[in-house]
């Protein structure tokens, strides 16, 4: 006999909220009257509770997105704009884009979670043979907010994926991303920095399959968690048997800012390929205390040269960042939200 479902509040709020949905939006709504929103016995989310973080949503919110129409006639040196913005309650919403062949374009995803919001957002990305994608997400989400966020890209041959994530946390935050690498000069490079305050959890969590010969992929993300903050890292590299020469490197790496401070991070290779350079590696640590010091010898207040020393710590992954007015903007968000940390 099978067990029957009794769903929290929040699972019907999402439920009701996508009642007449399609595609992506009616299978999130199936898997949630089946399954429920995920808990930590599922080992794709044992370090984010969200069916625990969702028990006081119960009704249904609002997901506004607002640049959709530039997703459409793409041309060569776009820059593409979407603020998605989730109100309180559960909501949900979906978008996709092809990046046509030859093209190289930017597409900037700021996300924000009100108090009280359960938001679900989705992409789905094809990067076409010979095109470049540089996509970079930002979270801006108030301390009580609940939001996933989501993509699933799929790279053709020459194609060239630049991805950077910045992540303030909330009282979840999560940003998933599966690519689907063919090889064949196609290359990923992926970076992402993380500060968390007390009471924020940021979950970054990203697969990528590497489907072909000759695959080239970079992953660096960095993070920084105060006393109270929570920081998820999973990154997973697959590696089919077709997949030879493949030459894929991950690094975490993480600041512990206080005896309190939460980090759990599970980096994996899944190769079955034999002709491969592939590594993966996870560290973590406190602030360099000889270097806070000889800044301190010079004068500066202690709680300026920890900000700094960090700041400098999580720079390197928005190196990567071509735009420089954009790549000064994320390294700007951090700095403000290292007040709070450091």
């Amino acid at each position: 006999m099978t067990a029957t479902l009794t769903h929290t509040a929040a699972e019907q709020a999402l439920i009701d909220a996508l009642d007449g949905a399609t595609g992506w939006r009616a299978q999130l709504r199936e898997a949630t009257q089946r399954d429920g929103l995920p808990t930590r016995r599922n080992e794709f989310w044992k370090w984010s509770d969200l069916r625990r973080a969702a028990n006081d949503v119960s009704g249904a919110g609002r997901l506004d997105v607002t640049g959709l129409d530039k997703l459409a006639n793409v041309k060569d040196g776009d820059r593409i704009e979407l603020a998605v913005a989730a109100s309180a309650g559960a909501s949900a919403a979906d978008a996709a884009l092809v990046v046509p062949a030859g093209v190289s374009v930017t597409l900037v995803e700021r996300l924000a979670g009100a108090a009280g919001s359960l938001g679900n957002w989705h992409m789905v990305i094809r990067v076409e043979a010979g095109a470049r994608l540089d996509r970079v997400v930002i979270t801006d989400h108030d301390a009580d907010a609940i939001f996933v966020g989501s993509a699933e890209i799929e790279l053709a041959e020459d194609a060239t994926l630049n991805q950077t994530m910045v992540d303030t946390g909330a009282r979840l935050s999560r940003n998933e991303t599966h690519v689907t690498h063919p090889g064949q000069g196609a290359r990923i490079d992926m970076g992402g920095a993380y500060v968390l305050a007390a009471g924020r959890h940021a979950d970054s969590t990203t697969v990528v399959h590497h489907a072909g010969p000759g695959c080239q992929t970079r992953q660096l993300v960095k993070g920084a968690v105060a006393s109270g903050g929570h920081g998820v890292f999973q990154g997973k590299f697959i590696v089919d048997r077709i997949a030879q020469q493949t030459d894929a490197r991950m690094t975490h790496r993480a600041l512990m800012l206080g005896e309190k401070a939460e980090i759990d991070a599970k980096p994996e290779l899944e190769i079955y390929a034999d002709d491969v350079q592939c590594a993966h590696g996870n560290a973590l640590g406190t602030l360099d205390e000889t270097a806070l010091f000889y800044m301190r010898q010079r004068g500066l207040p202690e709680a300026k040269a920890r900000a700094l020393l960090i700041e400098s710590y999580l720079a390197e992954p928005l190196d990567q960042v071509s735009d420089e007015t954009l790549r000064e903007e994320l390294k700007s968000i951090l700095r403000a939200r290292l007040g709070a940390v450091s």
